[in-house]
């Protein structure tokens, strides 16, 4: 053989691993868009929210938006102007926390938890009340919580110290700005999107029914 020969490898021969072989994946996982979802944490997870206080979280706006046939909630985005105008158009809205979670099984969501604030007969919803609280909660601890549809709150667990130590510290591979991004995805209404989305401009193109009826004695 002369050095201009030319070595033939038969890779069929290299079918079985080195017993050093690393199985496991390597490298930098992507989130993608369906890894994270706008909606509060399933009963059966074990969760822990962003921060360590509500300040840590971001405040928003979210309107509900008929989509085929599911009501969606979608976050309205841009200077407070456009947002009041959105909101005059929808007649109704809801100012939420943005409470970026992970599962302890590490999937991602953003649980829009409604600000509790008093009614006008002084009465506060005892659905977003109990949330709120676990929300705050699962920023120190992990949590699960269920709905207690007799006495109309949300129930919370703190895990045990044994499952608190085994879960650890939360993992949240993204950023607060990208979670939301990522978790409302197409369902955001902005200065530059309203009079496109035709899901949107149905709403604000309805008028309203004028039924005759005198409003606060007027």
């Amino acid at each position: 053989m002369t050095i201009n020969d030319e070595i033939k490898t038969d890779y069929w021969d290299q079918v079985e691993t080195s017993q050093s072989f690393n199985t496991g994946i390597t490298g930098n996982k992507l989130v993608s868009v369906s890894h994270v979802e706008a909606k509060k944490p399933g009963e059966t997870d074990w969760f822990r929210v962003y921060g360590s206080k509500k300040e840590d979280l971001d405040k928003g706006l979210i309107v509900k938006v008929k989509v085929d046939v599911l009501d969606q909630d979608f976050l309205v985005i841009g200077p407070d102007d456009f947002k009041s105008e959105i909101l005059d158009g929808f007649k109704k809205g809801r100012l939420v926390y943005l409470a970026y979670y992970v599962t302890s099984s590490n999937r991602l969501g953003v649980w829009p938890v409604t600000i509790p604030e008093a009614d006008r007969n002084g009465n506060i919803n005892s659905y977003n009340a109990t949330a709120f609280q676990v929300m705050e909660r699962a920023q120190h601890e992990w949590v699960n919580m269920k709905t207690n549809q007799g006495n109309r709150v949300y129930d919370g667990w703190t895990a045990r110290k044994e499952d608190q130590d085994m879960f650890g510290e939360p993992n949240f591979v993204l950023d607060k700005k990208e979670a939301n991004k990522k978790a409302f995805n197409d369902r955001v209404i902005t200065p530059d999107n309203y009079k496109t989305n035709p899901y949107v401009t149905r709403v604000l193109a309805a008028s309203q029914i004028q039924t005759g009826e005198k409003v606060n004695g007027s």
